[in-house]
């Protein structure tokens, strides 16, 4: 297999369709610099990608691997071809779904034992539910916020935003009734987490429009944390005597500027 002869061949059938590489990228979900590096010959499209690339470009997989197009190649090569690519990306598609199906049972299993755990040794103690009510109700809310993720990898990212923002509330309501808190943990805690939700809903919705660049959509997100950390301030300042600015936001500040600028150079220089 000539890694150069498929490069060019993708590069010539990709200007044949009037795509760029980042319009190639986006129906790929992958980003362009993996379709320049195909272009170049630094490397070939991951197995599982083959049968898409094919159907993008109009050619078959057996001529995309023969980086050319074939009259005489035989309808039953190609049918061959095409069906153990198939089934060699179902399988790996099974081999991962099995193991984020194990995965999740893992957390399930691991949060309901530090469930029974806590509360046997407060039962044990105090012959009643005290403290391991922090640590059992903090337990369901991770299982219910993080289990869409662990199960569904990238695609459980909205589900799991989706459950945060419904359930904090409701948890913060349920800390402060076992704490027996006089409001103030409400009070500033759901600003807070209102805030915080906003934050990372922006945050999604960066890398996913910048899926192909996700140095850049990094780069974003950290200067919109300077914004949320100045609300919060501003927040916190009106129930506790502390200042809404300091010199240690200032350090902050400047660290997440830096690190933004050091994302977009780095970014825009591997492009």
């Amino acid at each position: 297999m000539d890694e150069n002869k498929i490069g060019q061949f993708i590069a010539e059938l990709r200007k044949e369709k009037k795509l760029t590489q980042k319009d190639l990228a986006a129906q790929l979900h992958i980003t362009d610099k993996a379709v320049s590096k195909w272009e170049r010959g630094l490397s070939c499209p991951d197995i599982t990608l083959l049968t898409s690339v094919a159907d993008i470009l109009g050619v078959t997989t057996g001529e995309l691997l023969n980086g050319q197009r074939s009259e005489t190649l035989s309808k039953d090569i190609e049918k061959t071809v095409d069906n153990a690519l198939i089934y060699a990306e179902k399988s790996a598609k099974r081999k991962m779904v099995s193991f984020q199906n194990v995965l999740t049972i893992s957390f399930s299993v691991l949060l309901l034992l530090g469930i029974i755990v806590c509360s046997i040794c407060d039962m044990a103690i105090s012959g009643t539910f005290t403290w391991s009510l922090y640590p059992i109700s903090s337990c369901l809310f991770a299982w219910l916020v993080f289990v869409p993720l662990v199960k569904y990898g990238n695609k459980g990212i909205r589900c799991s935003l989706v459950s945060f923002s419904i359930i904090i509330i409701p948890f913060l309501y349920v800390i402060s009734k076992i704490i027996g808190d006089s409001g103030l943990i409400l009070s500033i805690g759901i600003k807070v987490c209102l805030l915080s939700t906003a934050y990372l809903w922006c945050v999604y919705l960066i890398f996913k429009r910048l899926s192909t660049h996700k140095l850049k959509a990094a780069a974003f997100s950290l200067l919109l944390a300077i914004p949320l950390c100045l609300a919060i301030n501003i927040t916190l300042s009106k129930y506790i005597s502390e200042p809404m600015f300091d010199i240690w936001d200032v350090f902050s500040f400047g660290i997440i500027i830096i690190g933004a600028v050091t994302l977009f150079i780095i970014d825009y220089y591997s492009c």
